[in-house]
């Protein structure tokens, strides 16, 4: 449902969907009881002992600046981040939980982002813990919580869908004739930030000449990369041919060994949007030269200890992530796609050797597409 509020939104406002989503739910937390309640209900299903508490927006302390504070008095308790699609910052969630951890406890971090974002933000908050050298210890979650974890710095982590969230506010304000039309605006922003929605070209985007060059420096690394593969022998691409699509731009190689396995290497532009984790993807056909099943036994263990995704199409294909570090050069984002691919190479030699007739396979791929 559209309303004249989430269409203006997205008509001139949609890089502030976030910001505009905070105001929202700050206005109804402030002017509604029934709001209120249920946001002090939802923090104390993660942390039961959590006090009565004041909210506050948009303020800034050092390095961060959270979309809401919480406060017990002038003691901060709670920090909100209210996400739809854009990225994690380089502070987040780090930088956010040392906050809290030197605040008196408990406390808790919440984010609240788009349901089809809970699992892939999940994964991206337990690796940036990792990455840190935070241990942390996930826990049974509530009912409104999609995920919740306890850090060896003490905070609580935690996320809630904004469908969660909304439903949570509509059960707590149903008598509220005034609050209900209020909250169906936030509502509608919701559904109007839908990553899959149509937002008219702005001459931001069209003239952003940063839009282009990333792209041309992600083709790039996949050119640079397969070329150390090749010079290293992890794979050979002799007969093999580059393959691009609407939704992906790469090309097929062979990698090294005795079972004479093809996969795609490239950028994976749906897969990119759908799990928001790396656009360097392996993409193994099913049914055609391999069962993508045998594969995934051999790699699933591998991709678990490495946090690395795997993607499985609807059509039974397999699709493997290649995540690669940030802010680093790029020689050595190449390296670690040279490795990763690599490794990959050596987990599936366990399977049976195929006839090597690579042209056959490149030209049949080739028509599949």
């Amino acid at each position: 449902m559209q309303t004249v509020f989430s269409h203006i939104i997205q008509k001139r406002f949609s890089g502030v969907n976030e910001d505009v989503a905070t105001d929202a739910l700050s206005f109804l937390i402030d002017n509604y009881d029934g709001a209120n309640n249920s946001i002090q209900k939802l923090l104390t299903s993660i942390v039961p002992e959590m006090p009565p508490l004041i909210f506050k927006t948009q303020q800034a302390e050092g390095s961060i600046r959270p979309d809401m504070w919480g406060y017990e008095d002038a003691t901060p308790r709670v920090l909100i981040e209210n996400k739809f699609w854009a990225g994690l910052t380089d502070n987040q969630p780090v930088a956010y939980l040392k906050k809290l951890a030197s605040c008196p406890q408990p406390s808790t971090l919440l984010f609240i982002a788009p349901a089809a974002r809970e699992h892939t933000l999940w994964r991206e908050l337990c690796r940036r813990l990792l990455d840190a050298n935070i241990s942390f210890t996930e826990a049974e979650s509530s009912s409104g919580v999609a995920h919740t974890m306890g850090t060896e710095l003490g905070p609580m982590l935690a996320i809630a869908t904004w469908s969660s969230v909304i439903a949570l506010l509509e059960q707590e304000c149903i008598n509220n004739p005034a609050a209900i039309g209020d909250l169906a605006q936030l509502k509608a922003l919701c559904l109007a930030a839908d990553l899959d929605a149509y937002l008219p070209l702005s001459s931001e985007v069209l003239t952003d000449q940063r839009t282009p060059a990333l792209i041309m420096q992600l083709f790039n690394i996949v050119q640079s990369a397969t070329d150390l593969a090749v010079s290293e022998n992890v794979v050979y691409v002799k007969d093999l041919r580059p393959q691009a699509s609407w939704d992906r731009t790469g090309r097929y190689v062979r990698l090294s060994g005795p079972n004479g396995l093809v996969t795609w290497f490239g950028v994976h532009f749906v897969l990119w949007k759908q799990t928001g984790e790396t656009p360097f993807w392996l993409y193994f056909h099913d049914g055609f030269y391999r069962n993508a099943k045998q594969i995934r036994q051999l790699i699933e263990p591998w991709a678990k200890i490495n946090n690395q995704l795997i993607a499985d199409i609807n059509n039974g294909d397999l699709a493997v992530g290649l995540a690669v570090p940030y802010q680093t050069e790029k020689s050595e984002v190449i390296r670690v796609l040279v490795d990763k691919i690599a490794e990959i190479g050596n987990i599936v030699e366990a399977l049976e050797p195929l006839p090597a007739d690579i042209s056959k396979v490149s030209s049949e791929e080739d028509n599949n597409e």
